[in-house]
């Protein structure tokens, strides 16, 4: 009994920082979406799974396509990227990561002439930090209207740095979970 009345007290203790921290975020935001969305990735990391959950989750209207070119764009309001090199990923898919930096310029070229919003996420944090990913964060994230991203994934001030180039808001978050409450604000999910 004392230790169910020790792991209530801790969350008591807990919780409300961790509600705090993703509350802190949505105040910040200021990029609003709209659905449908079109889900790709960019370096065909497996976060791209996970993004799908979290925007499924939240109620938003996706169309996933991890090799999404130009023609998917049709009828999309949204552009939401999955951010993450992973070469077993790109091996899987058949492509390299020259190809896939091909693929990607060339989708948000077309979206930008469309006028359709780049919403990035990197949230396999430092764990999925590297050369190879580094490449394709350097893509996206300075064509992003908006960028979420694992707060641990930006030690060195990489993400910022990029992101800072094209503008782009950086909306970070302490854990993945907490993301599902932005995605839900950006949307005009309540």
């Amino acid at each position: 009994m004392k230790k169910e009345w020790l792991i209530v007290a801790c969350l008591f203790l807990v919780l409300p920082s961790v509600l705090s921290a993703a509350g802190e975020e949505k105040k910040n935001v200021k990029f609003f979406a709209e659905e449908p969305v079109l889900l790709t990735s960019a370096g065909q990391s497996a976060d791209v799974q996970m993004v799908k959950v979290l925007l499924e989750r939240s109620k938003i209207a996706v169309k996933m396509s991890a090799l999404a070119d130009p023609g998917d764009l049709q009828g999309v309001k949204t552009l939401v990227v999955a951010v993450g090199g992973s070469a077993k990923g790109l091996g899987a898919a058949g492509v390299d990561a020259d190809k896939e930096a091909a693929r990607v310029q060339k989708l948000f070229a077309k979206a930008k002439e469309m006028g359709v919003p780049i919403l990035s996420l990197q949230i396999g944090g430092a764990a999925k930090r590297g050369e190879l990913s580094d490449r394709f964060i350097g893509l996206v994230m300075p064509v992003s209207a908006c960028v979420i991203a694992l707060k641990d994934g930006d030690k060195d001030g990489f993400i910022t740095k990029t992101s800072a180039k094209g503008n782009a808001p950086i909306l970070f978050v302490e854990k993945i979970s907490q993301t599902q409450e932005l995605l839900k604000t950006i949307f005009g999910k309540k």
